[in-house]
């Protein structure tokens, strides 16, 4: 930028230049370097002059050339004095004004925050004083800034992800970065606690028993289809509700045909539609569960008949029983609904054994017996509940 100041003299007309030689020339930031230089000079002794109240002025040291070049740290004001023999007493240029803006604090994003349960954070960058502060995500899928410029803004992202966040404070006379990483654990589960399912945010009781850990309710996930309908490998989930009425399923959980339960796969103890972590329980691990409450392990074995029936096995297993399974007799649907309130059935991610297994899997049922039963006299398209094992 530059500024003409004129001074006169009994010599003549003086013109001199006072110029601040910055990239861009405004704004004048703390720390950046300033070029001052006369021109149109035509004689007498020079000395670059500054003030801070533009009343008391000093000298800078050794500056007596036509161009000074100077670091500033604060305000000033500047001048050029010149003493020329001709010219009684010294003379001064126009006094020039320099106002610096302050360079943006140094960034502060705070401290890492590593394996947080749960998927939301609050961050904790230091606010700024000079400066405007804005968050980024850098690396890490499906994080949320609520609020870029706020310094504690909320954060969320996904179990499992791990997140590189950029605090930016800048100005017009630049800007400073810092980084932070964060990442969400799984949380701690406990055969005991409520099982939540991520997928629709439903949750379920979970109860242990013989070293598993079982759910306590009937799985119910899914887009209701009606009865005259059979689901499709869709990569969508579909259930049945008793009596097409989808107060049923909230009530007793999905009926669900093998094949949809098992996501069509044919693999013993796949996932299926359970949640993750947890699994389609096979025959055996039924058979296991029936031991730990006092079945025989002869009768466990026993096929397409009730077992059980003298340790009480089925009613321990049943709602308000001793085991905390509570099974529910939530009926069935084979081509139509029935058996609701008098007989409940739980399919098994294993094959049929007796039957072919190419149309027919293993199941349990419960009814008006103290024992329970164990079958695959019905085909795959029968639509049953479902419970889900723990990994």
């Amino acid at each position: 930028m530059l500024k003409y100041l004129i001074s006169y003299c009994i010599t003549g007309l003086v013109l001199i230049i006072l110029s601040a030689n910055i990239v861009n020339a405004q704004p004048y930031c703390v720390g950046n370097e300033f070029v001052l230089h006369a021109e149109s000079y035509v004689s007498g002794e020079l000395q670059w002059q500054y003030s801070i109240d533009s009343i008391n002025w000093n000298d800078y040291y050794g500056a007596t050339g036509l161009t000074c070049s100077l670091m500033l740290q604060e305000d000033v004001y500047l001048r050029l004095k010149i003493t020329d023999p001709d010219c009684m007493p010294e003379y001064y240029t126009q006094i020039q004004r320099i106002e610096l803006l302050p360079q943006p604090d140094a960034a502060n994003a705070g401290a890492d925050q590593i394996n947080i349960a749960g998927i939301t954070t609050f961050l904790s960058a230091t606010a700024p004083v000079e400066g405007t502060g804005f968050w980024e995500i850098i690396s890490g899928n499906g994080g949320v800034i609520y609020g870029v410029y706020a310094n504690n803004s909320r954060f969320d992202g996904v179990v499992g992800e791990t997140y590189s966040l950029r605090w930016l404070v800048f100005n017009d006379c630049g800007n400073s970065i810092d980084h932070v990483t964060i990442s969400f654990a799984a949380p701690t589960f406990n055969c005991g606690d409520l099982l939540v399912d991520s997928r629709d945010s439903q949750s379920y009781p979970t109860v242990e028993i013989g070293g598993k850990c079982w759910m306590a309710a009937n799985l119910n996930v899914g887009t209701q289809i009606t009865e005259a309908t059979n689901p499709t490998d869709n990569s969508q989930i579909e259930k049945h509700c008793y009596g097409d009425d989808s107060n049923k399923c909230a009530l007793y959980g999905g009926l669900y045909q093998w094949d949809e339960t098992m996501d069509y796969s044919t693999t013993e103890g796949a996932q299926g539609i359970c949640p993750t972590g947890w699994h389609v329980p096979s025959d055996e691990e039924f058979k296991q569960l029936e031991i730990s409450l006092g079945m025989s392990a002869a009768d466990a074995d026993l096929n397409n008949t009730w077992r059980g029936d003298a340790q009480g096995v089925g009613t321990a297993m049943k709602e308000d029983g001793s085991s905390g399974l509570n099974i529910q007799l939530a009926g069935r649907k084979i081509g139509v609904f029935g058996f609701e309130g008098s007989a409940g059935y739980i399919w098994c991610s294993t094959e049929g054994i007796a039957y072919p297994s190419e149309t027919h899997a293993m199941r349990r049922c419960w009814g008006s017996s103290s024992g329970v039963g164990r079958y695959d006299s019905f085909s795959k398209t029968s639509s049953f509940s479902v419970r889900c094992v723990k990994d």
